[in-house]
């Protein structure tokens, strides 16, 4: 069954749950990586460190936001946001490629797999509905 992502809209409630689980297990992996990525820009005395930690916390706001407007029609495509800021923060330091690779491919899978519930879930309930209409 072939499942699109959906990048905007309200998606289904297993797509939201899932999603924002990702969200919010990103959160302190965005909060304490900026914070790292601005320690070590400060050490090296790299002018761009506070442009750095705040790029950093507003990602991780982003996630927070997105992860509590997932039954807004904004909220996938915030999370869609934070996911591709996330990879761009791969200019900063190559070794964020690594929560790049953990959480991106979590936040597909939360859509994917959650529509592919969610549409289980709807046959289930039609299966109920016209079972229940057969003992009457």
């Amino acid at each position: 069954m072939a499942v699109p992502l959906p990048v905007v809209g309200v998606p289904g409630t297993m797509q939201r749950r899932l999603g924002a689980v990702t969200l919010v297990g990103q959160t302190p992996v965005l909060l304490f990586g900026a914070m790292a990525l601005w320690g070590l820009a400060s050490a090296h005395g790299d002018p761009r460190a506070g442009t750095v930690l705040w790029l950093g916390l507003f990602t991780t706001l982003l996630a927070v936001v997105a992860a509590a407007t997932m039954r807004r029609p904004f909220g996938v495509t915030l999370g869609w946001i934070v996911q591709v800021l996330t990879l761009a923060a791969v200019i900063l330091d190559p070794l964020v490629l690594v929560v790049v690779a953990v959480f991106l491919p979590m936040w597909v899978w939360s859509l994917w797999h959650g529509a592919k519930l969610d549409a289980m879930t709807r046959a289930y309930e039609r299966e109920a509905q016209a079972h229940a209409g057969d003992t009457h």
